[in-house]
């Protein structure tokens, strides 16, 4: 099978249970279940992780290894010693790749993206309970960020690269300003449901957009001390920003999750242009001007008066 069979079938793999599974998670929402709901959430979640640790094992693993072991262990006289100690010699050598720390920690930061965008989705789905249209436009919208997120995790895996092309750093970012748009909307949407205090929201932006800017570093094998900080920084400017938005914005978290995502995307596209070497002001402030224009626009539809009455 070429590459490219390997990614269809991955891609129709993920659509399956993606698609499918968001659709579940609508039906069973809208029955009132709200324990199944998360249950079924969970096992949609697992197989993800399932997903991601097949397609990791299948580019990184070192073929062989009970062929090795078996050589390794040949002059072993009784044959239930030699095959015991042949099938724990090859089982230890069939997983080598997850016990390297620059392998595990590669894998495992792939993992934050597609956990973000589905528990992100799933608490909009719950919040949108009843709302069939917009549950449904979440769910194709995610479904469709997720599908496009494996199909080039599958590809950065294949080319076995520490840091990724460009190709798969434009397609991932574009998912990205779409996962940052869920998380801030599901969070400020989560914390007016359950009238939770604004330390709560603040700390929950500030360590969401943290895990954000920290997998984009680890792609590009940019993290350091001093990068470690500014994403610090960074994230610290994102959460003060939040904190206006939690007190003085109204009933419509979806505005305000993208408010909050043209501002991160404002920030990380400095930053990493800062990174790159190739900051210009004539960049700095085209983007600087778009972000205001963005913020303008949502200002314009947004009624910052909405309240729900009796309510937090």
């Amino acid at each position: 099978m070429t590459l490219k069979q390997q990614k269809i079938t991955s891609a129709f793999l993920i659509a399956i249970v993606v698609v499918g599974g968001f659709q579940a998670l609508i039906y069973i929402l809208n029955l009132n279940e709200p324990v199944i709901f998360l249950y079924v959430a969970f096992a949609i979640y697992f197989y993800l992780l399932f997903k991601i640790s097949l397609l990791y094992d299948l580019h990184f693993k070192n073929p062989g290894a009970l062929a090795r072991a078996k050589k390794r262990h040949e002059g072993l006289s009784h044959w239930l010693h030699r095959d015991l100690r042949a099938v724990g010699a090859a089982f230890w050598d069939r997983i080598r790749h997850f016990r390297k720390w620059e392998h595990l920690r590669h894998w495992q930061n792939y993992l934050v993206l597609p956990g973000l965008i589905f528990w992100s989705t799933v608490c909009l789905l719950y919040l949108n309970l009843g709302r069939v249209y917009v549950e449904q436009v979440f769910a194709f919208m995610s479904s469709a960020a997720l599908i496009v997120a494996y199909w080039y995790l599958k590809e950065v895996f294949h080319r076995r690269k520490e840091v990724v092309d460009n190709d798969v750093f434009v397609a991932l970012s574009a998912v990205k300003i779409y996962t940052a748009f869920v998380l801030y909307a599901s969070a400020l949407g989560v914390a007016r449901r359950f009238c939770l205090d604004w330390h709560l929201f603040v700390l929950a932006i500030f360590g969401l957009t943290f895990l954000l800017i920290y997998q984009a570093l680890f792609q590009h094998q940019l993290i350091n001390l001093k990068n470690l900080g500014l994403t610090l920084a960074l994230s610290l400017v994102i959460s003060l920003i939040s904190y206006f938005v939690f007190f003085y914005w109204g009933l419509n978290y979806f505005t305000a999750g993208i408010f909050l995502m043209a501002w991160y995307n404002f920030f990380w596209n400095i930053f990493h242009r800062k990174l790159d070497n190739n900051l210009t002001w004539r960049y700095f402030v085209e983007i600087l001007l778009l972000t205001c224009l963005i913020s303008a626009m949502i200002f314009s539809v947004t009624n910052f008066k909405a309240r729900l009455s009796n309510g937090c």
